[in-house]
């Protein structure tokens, strides 16, 4: 699904394989790179033969951006649900000014690009205007994103249960995209350690064991590294089937 929706965002007639290969290897290389945005760099890396480098660019800051907001809408709906504790509302308060903060920042930075004139102006200029010329794909998009990160909430609350954890799952909605908000940070690789730290301290307030959260987060790591080693071999293995055939069928079609 994050394939499909990247695929979206870029808006170009590329197969469908390519993103799904792509997305795999950008989540493998989360394992070994800085904060989670390590492996949109490795995805789009990836991309770039299929797509044109800033168009790729462009669309991988879109997508994170996207993710983004999303998380944050969760967080802000799930607390009118889960209540805010008096910690969970200092965090609040505190968060909220890094957000105005980096809010001011990106508009800024968005300003300086708008006001260059070049080649990076233009093409930011054309991309955001294609987008807004294919809101029904990026409605998509939108509604892919938040299908998503809803779906991986639910699963680390079903992992928590088997767990021990009986927090409600309100409760999740707010810990979970937090706790991932804080490992985009480039502070570990891939954010371990990181996010598990923050989701300990977040659900700490709901009532949340401890311990219980942190063994969650650890088996919520192994399904990200099963799943997305596996996910890495088996795309590779198709893609490398697949270019052994059209050899295969060019080569008789010399003969």
């Amino acid at each position: 699904m994050n394939a499909i929706k990247l695929r979206l965002i870029v808006g170009r007639p590329v197969p469908l394989s390519t993103f799904v290969q792509a997305q795999y290897a950008g989540l493998v290389a989360n394992l070994g790179l800085p904060g989670l945005a390590g492996g949109d760099l490795a995805r789009a890396t990836y991309l770039v033969p299929a797509v044109t480098k800033k168009r790729v660019a462009l669309a991988s800051v879109a997508d994170r951006m996207l993710d983004t907001l999303t998380l944050v809408v969760l967080i802000a709906i799930a607390l009118l649900v889960a209540g805010v504790p008096a910690p969970i509302a200092e965090i609040v308060r505190r968060a909220s000014r890094w957000l105005v903060g980096a809010a001011v920042v990106g508009a800024v930075l968005v300003g300086v690009v708008l006001r260059r004139k070049g080649t990076l102006s233009n093409e930011f200029v054309s991309f955001w205007d294609e987008i807004w010329q294919r809101r029904v794909s990026m409605a998509g998009a939108v509604a892919i994103s938040f299908s998503v990160q809803a779906a991986f909430v639910q699963t680390n609350a079903m992992l928590a249960q088997e767990a021990g954890v009986t927090t409600g799952l309100a409760a999740w909605f707010v810990g979970w995209p937090a706790s991932k908000l804080v490992a985009v940070l480039p502070i570990s690789l891939g954010g371990i350690g990181v996010r598990e730290a923050a989701l300990v301290t977040l659900m700490a307030p709901y009532g949340a064991p401890r311990e219980d959260v942190l063994a969650t987060g650890i088996l919520w790591q192994g399904v990200l590294t099963v799943s997305g080693l596996g996910g890495l071999i088996v795309t590779q293995w198709l893609r490398r089937s697949a270019a052994n055939r059209e050899r295969r069928t060019s080569s008789q079609g010399t003969e």
